[in-house]
């Protein structure tokens, strides 16, 4: 399958299935906690297709300010499969069929989500601001079932805050 990227429709509010809308074009992600059809982005293909495509596009993800108290200024970024653990050993993790989601924080984000059913392969916290190709790199150091908080890297919290008040 081709890889598939857009804001992410059709998942009645929870941050996997559903079905990407394309932007015509593509010099920022805006999510916007007031707009339903722009609270989070998704990217649909093999991991290493999606990898590859995060890391040659410098593309900034941002947050519109926010003024509904659940949702925070960081980003949240979620991989999500439906591969069993028996296959990731298998084929490895980058032959498999993934779904990357980013989406705004919550307030309740950073807990354990011991009473969710649907657990993302790697999630890491990020902050507003952060290029899709510092993502891409910091996914590289995410373990699976770990929550991975990049907002502990002071220089990418430095470059992430420059682009957000420019």
């Amino acid at each position: 399958m081709s890889l598939q990227y857009g804001y992410l429709r059709g998942t009645f509010g929870l941050p996997y299935g559903g079905y990407c809308i394309r932007p015509s074009h593509l010099n920022a992600i805006d999510l916007q906690p007031s707009n339903p059809h722009q609270q989070m982005f998704c990217i649909l293909g093999p991991y290493h297709s999606v990898t590859s495509w995060l890391s040659h596009n410098p593309i900034p993800v941002l947050v519109e300010p926010l003024t509904q108290p659940t949702f925070t200024h960081e980003l949240i970024v979620e991989v999500y499969t439906q591969s069993s653990y028996l296959s990731r050993m298998v084929w490895g993790l980058d032959a498999i069929y993934v779904q990357f989601v980013i989406r705004i924080g919550r307030v309740w984000d950073r807990g354990e989500n011991k009473g969710s059913q649907f657990h993302p392969l790697l999630k890491m916290v990020v902050p507003s601001g952060v290029l899709l190709t510092e993502m891409c790199a910091k996914l590289k150091e995410a373990v699976p079932g770990q929550l991975l908080d990049a907002t502990k890297d002071k220089e990418l919290v430095d470059r992430a805050v420059a682009r957000t008040a420019s």
